[in-house]
């Protein structure tokens, strides 16, 4: 998936984030300032993100041959192309103006520097990002000093090859990672034969660390609204405020009612969307209860019968039983009850009578899902990991000790051999990706379960309706690195062997607690749970338990009833040392030491080399190659390796 950065304050692109749409206003303000004001407003009122102009320095951009030359067209506005490009360039304290007044009603402002100079002046005045227009693409003097001063760029692809992109990719990427490209055509307007959106997946996939997106030149919204469904990140459209106004852009301008149903169109496109996972949805659940069917007896049947096919059918039955996708693994078995004509037949019906599945101590259920055949509950290890984390983002895939962090507590699960399944649930294709390479199942949330309002429960409760194997759920936070399998086997004994519905992870802390008091009412904190007096010291002292937030493990039925009316709950406390913080950056480098010295890193392998270094291209790590994208940096899977190797570095040891 392409890579996020910040194009703006506060605003990401790329991965799950919404299309950031620009609109261009250009020079259609007719070299007007009040005009330019007014579709800076109605850029905003649309709901565009960002109102951008163009810059030039019209002595750098043009020779003096250039602005000389006498200028006829319709569109003219001077008797030459000098006086023309004159009445349209507004003055810097003019742009300065412009962008007040954007801030002020807020919108993000920029301009494409149409010219090194011009590009000095928008850096100058902090724009959030520079625009590269399509005649500058190929200019790479120009692209290497913008890439410099470090600011995100949106580069046009018009007028120019794939091996001209290839060429921008590599001189950008040198001095600036957080950059995009967007397919364009530079025609105005653009007929529909030349758009080529089918370049969009092609840019994605010649360029997959970057994002793509669409600056378009054709008239209406219908192009922009499909190249945003093929993964468009960033949408430039041009706007006006009247298409018969003088000027050769705005026939290929949007009027302010269609930039305003423009941006709902992606919007709604973009709800759309969805997951790539197929599965049955929560809003799928009430339809499949009335009109869902199940496999039923066709005529009567005994107790003991051996099943054939002649004896079931599909039908809407009550209550729903044996999916019809699993009729043919029921042919051979033997059924438990006797049946009348339509009865439904259910899992707990069916005696297992096939020999593989015997021995291999399994038995099918309905929902294609294999279960232990002692009849033990499934157990299913769940990690919430939404892609919308503000403290440090996409913390979850962030590397600790050079393994995504959500890799530690996915082996720890993983390696207990106590849970059926291990799930990551998540609204975020990179964690989505990540999770599936470290060996989890992924449930693809919905949008009701992904805002910053929604609740862990909320989300349970939305796996567990789609999971109807699961009784029991082991929700593991991704920020608990330094998990071991014998934490989860241990804590879920309290739910299998001991009866507890709710088991939740403490620590132990030996802090002094104080009220809060309003300083102003000149009023003495209490203590809370010492004597002053008499303060204990540490060994004298059990200290207190507070939940560390590392697991929460709970029966199907204490979720489906909000965890409320537990009968049994119980708490499992952890050793200090295996607790660890992660909400902020400072927080970090304190967890990858705790890790390294305390994290679970798989079971042990009998090998006779823990390190190896030798002469190669890359690192050897666990049968595996792996090598940045440029093929210079090395990137070693096994955290116990880079800090090996770090170790060996600050002994001064040479590498042959």
């Amino acid at each position: 998936m392409a890579a996020e950065f910040e194009l703006c304050p506060g605003r990401q692109i790329g991965g799950s984030n919404p299309c950031f749409i620009i609109a261009e206003i250009g020079q259609n303000h007719q070299g007007d300032i009040e005009i330019a004001k007014k579709m800076i407003r109605m850029a905003k009122d649309c709901g565009a993100d960002c109102a951008k102009f163009q810059k030039s320095e019209i002595e750098h951009r043009f020779t003096k041959h250039a602005l000389e030359r006498p200028y006829t067209s319709p569109h003219a506005w001077g008797a030459t192309y000098g006086a023309h490009k004159q009445h349209l360039e507004f003055s810097h304290q003019q742009y300065r103006e412009l962008q007040r007044y954007a801030n002020d009603i807020g919108i993000f402002f920029t301009a494409s520097g149409m010219d090194e100079m011009a590009i000095e002046f928008l850096h100058e005045i902090n724009v959030p990002f520079f625009k590269v227009a399509s005649a500058d693409t190929n200019n790479i003097p120009y692209l290497e000093k913008t890439a410099k001063k470090g600011r995100p760029m949106v580069i046009s692809s018009g007028m120019q090859s794939m091996e001209t992109m290839r060429s921008v990719y590599q001189t950008v990427k040198k001095h600036n990672p957080n950059f995009t490209f967007l397919q364009c055509t530079s025609a105005y307007p653009l007929p529909l034969e030349h758009v080529n959106l089918n370049l969009i997946p092609e840019f994605r996939k010649e360029f997959p660390d970057i994002p793509i997106g669409y600056s378009g030149h054709e008239t209406g919204i219908y192009v922009s609204v499909a190249a945003v469904a093929l993964g468009a990140k960033v949408l430039e459209r041009h706007v006006t405020l009247d298409k018969s106004w003088k000027g050769s852009d705005h026939a290929a301008s949007l009027e302010p009612a269609e930039l305003a149903e423009l941006v709902r169109a992606i919007r709604a496109v973009e709800v759309a969307m969805g997951s790539p996972i197929k599965q049955m949805l929560p809003c799928e659940a009430s339809c499949h209860s009335k009109l869902g069917k199940s496999v039923v007896a066709c005529k009567p049947l005994q107790k003991g019968v051996m099943l054939t096919l002649d004896m079931l059918t599909v039908k809407v039955a009550e209550p729903q039983g044996v999916r019809p996708e699993n009729i043919f693994k029921l042919v051979g078995k033997k059924i438990t009850v006797d049946l009348e004509k339509d009865a439904t037949i259910t899992d707990d019906m069916i005696k297992v009578t096939s020999p593989v599945l015997e021995s291999n101590g399994f038995s099918e259920a309905s929902s294609g899902v294999c279960y232990p055949s002692s009849g033990r509950s499934h157990r299913a290890a769940l990690i919430l990991a939404r892609g919308g984390s503000k403290g440090i983002p996409l913390k979850n895939i962030k590397n600790l000790a050079g393994v995504p962090l959500i890799a530690w507590v996915l082996r720890a699960a993983l390696d207990s051999e106590v849970v059926d399944s291990v799930w990551v649930s998540t609204d975020h294709d990179e964690i989505e990706r990540v999770s599936r390479v470290w060996g989890a199942k992924v449930h693809r949330r919905s949008s009701e379960v992904s805002k910053d309002s929604s609740s862990s429960l909320e989300t349970i409760q939305e796996f567990l309706q789609l999971r109807p194997e699961v009784d029991v759920v082991c929700h593991i936070q991704a920020t608990s690195p330094c998990l071991h399998p014998h934490h989860i086997r241990e804590a879920l004994q309290m739910i299998t062997e001991q009866g507890c519905d709710y088991v939740f992870s403490v620590v132990r802390r030996h802090q002094f607690r104080w009220e809060e008091v309003d300083k102003r009412d000149g009023k003495n904190p209490t203590p809370l749970n010492i004597d002053v007096a008499h303060r204990p010291r540490r060994q004298d002292w059990p200290g207190e338990l507070y939940e560390n937030g590392s697991f929460y493990f709970s029966t199907r039925k204490a979720c489906e009833n909000g965890l409320k009316q537990l009968d049994k709950i119980a708490y499992y406390e952890m050793p200090p040392e295996y607790s660890v913080d992660i909400d902020v950056d400072i927080d970090w480098p304190v967890a990858e030491q705790r890790v390294l010295r305390f994290g679970y890193f798989g079971r042990e392998e009998n090998a006779a080399v823990r390190l190896f270094l030798c002469k190669v291209s890359g690192c050897l790590t666990n049968g595996q190659i792996y090598t940045s994208a440029s093929g210079e940096d090395l990137v070693a899977i096994s955290a116990r390796d880079v800090a090996g190797i770090r170790m060996l570095q600050r002994e001064n040891i040479e590498r042959e």
